[in-house]
């Protein structure tokens, strides 16, 4: 039995950015970053059959377009549905990015949210009754919560990213509030 493609890391945006037909250069530009620095990572997933190319230079050539194989297509939407089975929607971990979407236009936010390229790292999305809490999966980087900030923009929402610094229960903050405001000579 052949082994699952691996979708560690920078491999796993790609890949999601290839469920399309597209060139490196515009992978590249999806993830922010310049062609020559994910090339060779093309390269050897082509190699490893996770990527077909639409014409096949041996080796590809830039300007070749890629999408992902049917084994490797397969094999993503399994680990699609086996994280979305292992996230525990309204829970929050120290160091998560979060982002809070305003805007009244649904259409806007439901098309980015559908497109995978932008919202593979999302955990949950709740709604606050005046926007959206979107929370990235605890292991996303900074990356791609600006990435899908920066087309929700672009689409007219006003997007503030955060990143959790601190969660303390209602006891200990409590607490911590009554000292600050008895030190600060404020009565209750």
């Amino acid at each position: 039995m052949e082994a699952p493609p691996d979708f560690k890391g920078r491999r796993l945006a790609l890949a999601n950015t290839f469920r399309r037909w597209a060139t490196a250069n515009e992978a590249a530009r999806e993830l922010g970053t310049e062609t020559g620095s994910v090339f060779g990572l093309i390269r050897r997933m082509h190699s490893e059959k996770i990527l077909e190319a639409k014409s096949d230079p041996d080796p590809p050539t830039r300007g070749t377009e890629y999408r992902l194989t049917h084994r490797a297509f397969v094999a993503l939407d399994g680990l699609d549905e086996a994280r979305a089975g292992e996230a525990r929607p309204g829970l929050l971990s120290a160091d998560q990015c979060v982002l809070i979407v305003k805007g009244r236009q649904l259409s806007g936010l439901e098309a980015a949210v559908a497109d995978p390229s932008l919202s593979s790292d999302v955990a949950w999305a709740s709604w606050l009754g005046s926007g959206w809490l979107i929370a990235m999966e605890p292991e996303s980087d900074g990356h791609s919560v600006r990435k899908l900030a920066t087309v929700l923009e672009a689409r007219g929402y006003e997007c503030d990213l955060g990143k959790l610094d601190e969660i303390l229960p209602a006891s200990r903050l409590r607490r911590q509030f009554d000292s600050n405001l008895q030190r600060a000579g404020v009565e209750r």
